[in-house]
């Protein structure tokens, strides 16, 4: 799974074969690279994914890769020191993700047994997780638009349909 930008998950694959996982990351960033005609500035993945290949394949396309690189540790500045921590906190929104779609929207209470019900079941927990972030979204920015516009009201300077003085 992974989330974009917009704080949409998609899953990138899905199998029940042992695999290793760090080979999906290049196929996610092409995908994400035809959806939007650009290569992401940055990419949170776990320590699995921070291998030689991937690294190359970043370095390739400049794009940012959270933590730290391979070989000894280095010392970092303030600054730099920040952004890895920042790096590491949003790294936490594919877990919460998860986390989310098992206890809240029915992925933790999957018992299906056929493959094809499984993976419909695994999607549909996916799919209904984005439409409440999209409709939570919305919703956010309709009372935000809606009471902007009161307050910018309010501001507004009184005009004067006639003045006179004694």
């Amino acid at each position: 799974m992974s989330i974009d930008e917009k704080g949409i998950a998609r899953l990138e694959r899905l199998s029940f074969d042992t695999y290793n996982e760090c080979d999906v990351l290049i196929g996610a960033i092409e995908n994400y690279h035809e959806r939007t005609d650009h290569y992401p500035e940055r990419v949170l993945v776990d320590q699995i994914y921070r291998n030689r290949n991937n690294r190359d394949y970043f370095k390739k396309h400049d794009i940012r890769i959270s933590g730290p690189a391979l070989g000894r540790p280095q010392k970092f500045s303030k600054e730099e020191k920040l952004q890895a921590y920042n790096g590491n906190t949003d790294r936490i929104e594919v877990e919460r993700g998860f986390s989310l779609a098992k206890r809240c929207y029915g992925m933790g209470l999957i018992r299906t047994k056929l493959d094809t019900t499984t993976r419909s079941s695994i999607a549909l927990s996916i799919l209904a997780m984005n439409i409440n972030h999209l409709a939570a979204v919305h919703l956010w920015l309709f009372l935000i638009s809606m009471f902007s516009r009161y307050i910018w009201q309010k501001k507004l300077p009184k005009k004067a349909v006639f003045s006179y003085s004694f």
